[in-house]
């Protein structure tokens, strides 16, 4: 069984938000240079979407899975169904990371596949201390220290980790800590505080409690969208409550036309890196285009610039 919907919305939120981060706070250390399509073919012909899926530095497929029970029998079939799948789709080495928020601790597991090995490492949340990462976050807040992306993980994590306290409890101090640390910009600080919203309709039962919740996060005015738990309506009221305290529309605009723009020139750029590394590994044109997602022309073109 996969993650339940409030942990796994939140997750893939925050890999969405600050996927680098993401990956090295939870203590996955590979770089994605590209980012890959998550629907796939499963070898039993059905199609599954994958949670995460991206091409790291060293050319392997890293797939990312959450999960919120303890991987079982069927489990571990249909992940390296997975695993051989993408390797059947890329050619490529496959790493899987089962971020899990129940097992007692983290592990490695191989199987083998006629020549080629499949690797499931499980990242067990629980097998982390709740209590000195809370120390730890206490620390950077005394320390008046702006948090980053590795920050805002432990921070978010620390509801899953092993603590002598309940969930709702560790999310009640979470989102007090939250509204203490030091951001880069109010959006990331209303961004981690969207995510502790969704993950209170988990772990916070009593609407009262919830209502409390929602105030602490966000004040009285998002109640009616913090109930509903739906996270497209707390974003609007985000953006509203900017343009209330006076930022300028269009410096938001800007703003976000320039981390687009970025965004978009790093990834670029890391396609052309894989397409000259897969050139020069005698790759098919073919093969680099199901991976990088480029026209043949495209790669035909950059393979005429290399040879110059």
């Amino acid at each position: 069984m996969l993650i339940s919907q409030h942990e796994d919305k939140s997750f893939k939120i925050l890999i969405d938000f600050a996927m680098h981060d993401f990956l090295k706070g939870i203590g996955i250390e590979e770089e994605i240079i590209v980012p890959l399509p998550t629907e796939l073919m499963a070898t039993n012909c059905m199609n599954r979407r994958l949670d995460y899926c991206g091409l790291s530095r060293n050319y392997e497929i890293i797939n990312v899975e959450f999960q919120s029970t303890v991987l079982s029998e069927e489990d571990e079939i249909r992940i390296f169904d997975y695993a051989s799948s993408l390797f059947v789709k890329f050619k490529l080495p496959v790493k899987t990371f089962i971020i899990s928020t129940v097992e007692d601790k983290s592990l490695k597991q191989e199987k083998w596949h006629h020549n080629d090995v499949f690797t499931i490492y499980i990242i067990s949340l629980k097998d982390r201390d709740g209590l000195k990462a809370l120390n730890s976050i206490k620390s950077k807040i005394r320390n008046k220290e702006t948090f980053n992306g590795e920050d805002i993980v432990s921070l978010i994590s620390i509801v899953f980790m092993k603590s002598d306290f309940t969930e709702k409890e560790l999310l009640f101090k979470v989102g007090d800590l939250t509204n203490k640390a030091r951001f880069e910009s109010d959006f990331v600080k209303d961004q981690v505080k969207s995510i502790l919203l969704i993950l209170g309709n988990k772990f916070i039962k009593d609407k009262d409690e919830l209502e409390n919740f929602g105030e602490i996060m966000m004040g009285s005015s998002y109640l009616s969208s913090v109930l509903p738990g739906t996270f497209e309506i707390i974003k609007e009221k985000a953006k509203e409550e900017f343009l209330e305290k006076g930022l300028k529309q269009g410096e938001l605009i800007g703003l976000d036309k320039g981390v687009e723009l970025g965004r978009k020139q790093g990834q670029e750029e890391g396609i052309v890196s894989v397409v000259i590394r897969m050139l020069e590994r005698d790759r098919s044109m073919e093969d680099i285009s199901e991976v990088t997602g480029l026209s043949i022309v495209k790669i035909s073109y950059l393979k005429e610039k290399i040879m110059e």
